[in-house]
């Protein structure tokens, strides 16, 4: 098989999906946008930003990912304690290390 081949196009496509934790893909947390699926289709308007908008993208972009992984650490903590037991030793118990 040719697997190693088609390792790039294997990598675009992971970095293409959005994350569950982010809520935006790898290329929009890094670059502020998405990049096309494919080569072929017609550039946007706004895909060649000024510097300025292009920043501003970046700020957005950075913001938004930095707000969804708090709203997924909390989701994740209230998760993780819903069964969390107090600690069942007393002082001077004995436990294995």
């Amino acid at each position: 098989t040719d697997w190693v081949s088609r390792l790039p196009a294997i990598e675009f496509a992971i970095n293409l999906a959005s994350s569950e934790t982010t809520s935006i893909s790898p290329f929009e947390a890094n670059t502020g946008r998405t990049p096309r699926a494919m080569v072929w289709n017609n550039p946007t308007k706004d895909e060649y930003p000024s510097v300025r908008v292009y920043l501003q993208k970046m700020k957005a972009a950075q913001m938004a990912a930095h707000d969804s992984m708090l709203e997924a650490r909390l989701k994740q903590a209230q998760f993780a304690n819903r069964r969390r037991q107090v600690c069942p030793f007393k002082e001077g118990d004995l436990a294995y290390v």
